[in-house]
């Protein structure tokens, strides 16, 4: 924004610079012309006098209008080199985050394999319990098996115990 304000400024000075040449010209032209079409000396000097103050007046406002263009431009240039500054600590710390963050997501990535290794662990301890319940359920089954067998044996030597008492008692009667 500076710069196009500074740039402006320029432009003004050049169109002044223009317009008090153009200025000049006209001046000489119209002193030559009088001194050519012998107008009174008089009138002349007293026209060329006042066109001389006009002049002095004008490069005075031009020496102003440098000087602050040269103060725009010295802002200008501290500006620049405060915005070179920025850039150089915006770079400095983009670096530093990007270097913080790029530790953070190895961090991460270790957290989980990490987190997934002991869930793993803890995932073969369940299985083996599990297979441990299920080996236990089997021998219960087994086991129950075994002893409805043997309960079935028990009721099958009652029943013939059973029948051979009945039958020594029906031959012990007759």
């Amino acid at each position: 924004m500076r710069q196009q304000s500074a740039f402006r400024r320029y432009e003004k000075i050049k169109k002044l610079r223009g317009k008090i040449m153009n200025k000049k010209l006209t001046l000489t032209v119209t002193v030559l012309t009088g001194l050519m079409f012998g107008t009174g000396t008089a009138v002349i000097a007293d026209n060329f006098w006042q066109g001389h103050q006009n002049i002095v007046e004008t490069k005075n406002n031009i020496d102003k209008l440098t000087a602050k263009i040269n103060a725009s431009q010295s802002s200008l240039s501290d500006l620049q080199h405060q915005l070179s500054d920025a850039q150089a600590q915006y770079a400095a710390l983009k670096q530093q985050y990007d270097k913080d963050m790029a530790s953070k997501d190895t961090q991460i990535q270790q957290k989980i394999a990490e987190g997934q290794q002991a869930v793993a662990q803890k995932q073969a301890e369940v299985d083996a319990k599990q297979q441990t319940i299920n080996d236990l359920a089997s021998q219960l089954e087994a086991a129950k098996q075994t002893n409805n067998d043997l309960s079935q044996a028990i009721k099958d030597a009652q029943s013939v115990k059973d029948y051979s008492d009945q039958a020594v008692k029906s031959v012990s009667a007759k």
